[in-house]
């Protein structure tokens, strides 16, 4: 079992509970750690059996691009995309 992090995203993104905060926007900074198995990776040396970081990037940043009231919804958001799209985190 491995933890793969990915620390620091930046995104610039218009969420909060009051309507000033969803115009003006703010900046999101976001850390992530996600538990998986590496081994067949860390065996193979191929970045095909590795958890791919750019799509998981990717998928984080498209769910920060969705305004939302509060920030326990959007972590929730981002959860819920990377279960769908990555088998054994």
């Amino acid at each position: 079992m491995g933890l793969i992090q990915i620390e620091g995203m930046e995104f610039y993104a218009y969420h909060g509970h009051f309507k000033e905060e969803r115009i003006v926007g703010n900046r999101f900074l976001i850390d992530i750690g996600i538990k998986t198995n590496t081994e067949k990776a860390e065996s193979s040396d191929k970045i095909d059996d590795a958890l791919n970081y750019q799509k998981m990037y990717k998928i984080i940043k498209q769910e920060m691009q969705k305004k939302s009231h509060l920030l326990e919804h959007i972590g929730k958001r981002i959860l819920d995309a990377l279960y769908d799209n990555f088998t054994g985190i």
